[in-house]
């Protein structure tokens, strides 16, 4: 059964796409032309050499990337209306958008600390990840919900997205990428809690209830690290 409400995913690629450019924008013409050139160039043996405002150019073009694809991913999956199911295939896609998102901090990040919560979240994400890929395989069976729970269901998950794009469309956006990258990890975070909520709600599988539930708890945590970082770094450089 595919989802009804495939508005709001095409909306929210547009949105992913429209918080990032405008920001990119804002950027590029606070930078001059040799920074531009700079960022432009983007390989990974001149990111050590980049000055502050070329490395947040790039950390905010692969940041627009990710979650554009992972957005696409989510817009392009076919709901089976089974809420472990859909749950594990749409966290493996958010954690893969985080573990690439944590990359790009460890690549254009000069702050120590930010660099070591991405270590923490990349780390994080991808055993959460592997679980559920392993769960995915040893679960082939769907067992969907009626038609009007399912429709429920799908509508609490389309909600915890826009919760996690009103997140993104607030998150502090200035020339640190360590505090972009913080900032924009709390509002991707926030979006795991919630779809987790979710699938506290609707699922009926112990392995993926343990998830969801092992997911809220240490995301959480996280965010709250995350928090404490753009609260001491904003507006230190």
């Amino acid at each position: 059964m595919q989802s009804p409400i495939l508005f709001f995913r095409t909306t929210a690629i547009a949105l992913v796409s429209g918080i990032f450019l405008l920001a990119s924008c804002q950027k590029e013409q606070a930078a001059g032309p040799e920074q531009q050139t700079l960022t432009q160039s983007g390989t990974a043996q001149a990111v050590d050499q980049m000055p502050n405002i070329d490395a947040d150019m790039a950390f905010d073009s692969a940041a627009m990337h990710i979650m554009m694809n992972m957005m696409q991913q989510m817009n392009s999956m076919h709901m089976t209306c089974d809420p472990d199911i859909d749950f594990a295939h749409m966290m493996i896609m958010h954690h893969e958008a985080g573990i690439q998102m944590a990359d790009a901090e460890i690549m254009y990040g000069h702050d120590a600390e930010a660099k070591a919560i991405a270590h923490e979240t990349r780390e994080g994400n991808m055993e959460s990840k592997h679980r559920l890929q392993a769960y995915l395989a040893t679960n082939p069976t769907h067992h969907p919900l009626s038609e009007m729970e399912c429709m429920m269901f799908m509508k609490q998950l389309d909600k915890s997205m826009q919760v996690m794009m009103m997140g993104m469309n607030k998150a502090s956006n200035i020339k640190n990428v360590d505090v972009d990258f913080a900032s924009q990890m709390m509002a991707h975070h926030a979006g795991a809690l919630g779809m987790s909520e979710v699938e506290l709600k609707w699922g009926r599988d112990h392995a993926t209830l343990s998830e969801a539930s092992m997911i809220i708890k240490e995301q959480a945590k996280e965010i709250v690290e995350l928090g404490r970082f753009v609260k001491q770094h904003v507006g230190s450089k």
